[in-house]
């Protein structure tokens, strides 16, 4: 019950909300008087606590004399306040997000470095889904698992009107299992070249953010033990990036 309680306190619910809502899920019909004493809710804030509830769309009101309280169905409830969270957590990420990037040209952050597969990919996939403009990615390497989400993932970036550039090997061998570059991104709508790449993975988004993705190199296969990313949104270093990145993509390949 104490973990219920706390669960509804994280949703907006307070102390005596939660206990008069936990009431009216055992009562499902009742009169204040009931609800009050069944929730240890005083008598004097009963009133308040109800309608607040009702305002939130837990609970709804019989008129009468006097007043009855009938619990809404829960799973009603919960949709459609899981919609509405939802619905404002995807207003608010665009807007902090839109804020986030109108910011990043001025103000200058520190290289971030990213440990950890998961949130390596993790973070490639969220910077070509935010992207709004330009990609630029060199691929040196793919790993298995990243295959078909990438193609997902530059699937929908093409479709948003995206201009997206690719600089990649044609093969690459990761833990002794050959790659075929090219025909992963055989049948996209993309525009790439195919060149020999150091084994580094590189993505720039809308010329404000840059991912670089280095990970162990014998020489013969990639492993994708202990990848290293680092993250950077610096716009000079970015513009020296893009300009290397042209100049590679302007040159003849046979």
């Amino acid at each position: 019950m104490d973990d219920t309680l706390r669960i509804l306190k994280q949703m907006g619910l307070t102390e005596y909300e939660s206990k008069a809502y936990l009431a009216m899920v055992a009562l499902i019909y009742a009169k204040a008087d009931q609800i009050s004493k069944q929730s240890e809710v005083p008598r004097s804030k009963i009133y308040m606590v109800l309608e607040s509830l009702s305002e939130k769309g837990f609970i709804e009101v019989i008129s009468g004399r006097p007043l009855h309280y009938r619990i809404i169905p829960p799973e009603d409830a919960f949709t459609k306040y899981k919609t509405k969270l939802l619905k404002d957590l995807d207003e608010i990420q665009e807007r902090i997000t839109s804020l986030y990037d109108s910011k990043l040209p001025s103000n200058y952050t520190p290289v971030i470095t990213l440990d950890n597969q998961n949130k390596i990919i993790q973070k490639q996939d969220m910077l070509l889904d935010k992207s709004t403009n330009t990609v630029y990615i060199r691929i040196g390497f793919i790993l298995p698992e990243q295959v078909e989400n990438i193609k997902k993932l530059l699937k929908k970036v093409v479709a948003k009107n995206v201009t997206v550039k690719i600089l990649a090997v044609p093969k690459c061998t990761v833990d002794n299992q050959e790659i075929d570059v090219k025909q992963v991104l055989n049948n996209l709508p993309l525009d790439v070249k195919y060149m020999n790449l150091p084994a580094i993975q590189l993505i720039i988004r809308d010329y404000k953010e840059m991912l670089m993705v280095f990970t162990e190199n014998s020489g013969k296969s990639i492993s994708n033990k202990n990848m290293v990313g680092l993250l950077n949104t610096n716009p000079i270093i970015i513009s020296n990036f893009i300009l290397a990145f042209n100049k590679h993509w302007k040159k003849e390949f046979d």
